[in-house]
């Protein structure tokens, strides 16, 4: 019998069915994004093959910007001219499924799914540093409706907390 706290379980339970996964961060030997503290953030491509009826490329990269910002990221237009050094960013939506988008027909609720891949390069040189890919995952059927665009967000959170925890 469960004796704990009625959040507890409700927490656990929450945890099981929407599984964002960390982070998975791929660094160059002796890389270490310490030492950027400027970050510009270039092109979302879209390689998903999922019919957005709008250009979630652009959506994704100014939402990656915000979120930068929201965790007190210096973001700085693409040409900054600069001898300070800056992380270029470019990002891929490379997977996306949404089990949200017929709420009308519960058969058809089912996974979501959202992977976004960015790849980490010196502004100066064009180096590559590294690359970060972001998932996330929600079983819509056990869970309140994830919207879709909120899918995207959260993947797009999770690389923008990435970047944050390595630069700072």
């Amino acid at each position: 019998m469960f004796r704990g706290s009625p959040l507890l379980g409700v927490s656990v339970l929450l945890l099981t069915t929407c599984t964002p996964l960390r982070p998975e961060v791929t660094l160059e030997p002796g890389v270490s994004l310490k030492t950027y503290h400027l970050v510009a953030v270039g092109p979302v491509t879209d390689r998903s093959g999922f019919p957005f009826h709008y250009e979630v490329g652009d959506t994704l990269r100014s939402h990656f910007a915000d979120e930068l910002r929201k965790n007190g990221v210096r973001v700085v237009p693409v040409t900054t001219d600069t001898t300070v050094p800056v992380l270029f960013v470019v990002s891929s939506l490379d997977r996306f499924r949404s089990g949200a988008l017929t709420p009308q027909l519960p058969s058809a609720m089912g996974t979501s799914q959202c992977v976004f891949s960015t790849r980490l390069l010196d502004g100066q040189s064009g180096r590559k540093l590294g690359e970060i890919v972001s998932s996330e995952i929600v079983d819509q059927e056990d869970t309140p409706v994830m919207t879709p665009q909120a899918l995207l967000f959260t993947c797009v959170r999770l690389t923008a907390d990435e970047i944050h925890r390595r630069i700072h």
